[in-house]
Parts: C-alpha cells; structure tokens; sequence
C-alpha cells in the first residue's frame, strides 16, 4: 500500500505538467470551437491554476501553442518514467519535482495579486514574501502533491547520502 501511494505522490509534478498541457490545448479548442462546453469548462478550470506560466511561455519569441503542449506533454511523460523508476534518476526526479513547485508557486503568486496587470514599476514595499495559497481545490491539491514529491525525493537523496550510495 505504501508504494502505491509512493508512487502516487512521485505522479505528482506529471500531473502538473499534465494540467498544464490541457490548459494549453483548451486554448485551442477555443480557438477552433469557441462555443464548446468542453473547451471553456477545460479552460476555466485550469486557468487559475497555470495562468501565469503558460502564458509566459508563449510570451517567448517564436513559441506556439503547438510548441508548449508539446513541452508539457513530455515533461509529464518523463515525470511518469522517474516516478515508475524512482531509484534511477533520483536527481533528475529531484530537478522536475521542484520545477513544478516553483511554477505553481509562481502561477499562484500571481493569480493573488488585486491589480490588473503587474507589468508597470510597483511601488516599494508592495512585495509579499508569504507563500500564496491557491484560490480552487484543484490549485491546492496540486501544490500538495508537488510538496509531498519535492519532500519525497529530498528523503531519497538524503537516504543515498547516508547509505554512502552517491553518483
């Protein structure tokens, strides 16, 4: 049972890349099928959770949408190969875990920001170095479940560490 749920937690940052790429298909499907149901209740869900990223992402020159499913989908197809082999590529595993803390983090720092648009000077002071926490369920299970990866890959390298197992 407890390599079950092991092995769950490890999906965890899978399925944030995955989330990720589903926002970014249903930005697409938008495009293509505006008046789909399934489009608009695939991008409202996932639109407070990954905003800000993904749409960072696109801001880079010459990236299409095209271009970041295709990113995502295969960070969340690498995330299920560490999690299923998770004694091979324990920094790797480390590395993609944190990545997708970082991003959620980032993706909710800005989701809680009151203003309309944050690209102007802010003024002194305005910075809040509290952790955000995510406004929908899914943000927040989420961000468990990319702690609980990030906490389960630290235990694994300090268990190398001390078993004398370093490479």
């Amino acid at each position: 049972m407890s390599a079950l749920v092991l092995t769950f937690v490890r999906l965890g940052p899978a399925l944030i890349y995955a989330v990720g790429a589903i926002f970014a298909l249903s930005i697409v499907l938008l495009a293509v099928y505006p008046s789909s149901v399934l489009a608009w209740a695939m991008y409202l869900t996932t639109l407070p959770v990954l905003r800000l990223p993904a749409f960072m992402l696109l801001d880079i020159s010459g990236m299409e949408v095209w271009h970041l499913i295709a990113a995502l989908t295969s960070l969340a197809a690498c995330g299920v190969y560490l999690a299923l082999l998770p004694k091979r590529f324990p920094r790797v595993r480390f590395v993609h875990a944190h990545v997708a803390l970082l991003v959620l983090i980032l993706a909710n720092a800005g989701a809680n920001s009151p203003q309309a648009s944050g690209l102007g000077p802010s003024l002194p002071g305005s910075i809040h170095w509290s952790l955000p926490i995510p406004t929908t369920m899914l943000g927040t299970a989420l961000i468990i479940l990319a702690a609980l990866a990030c906490l389960s890959s630290h235990v694994e390298i300090i268990r190398r560490v001390r078993s004398g197992r370093v490479y």
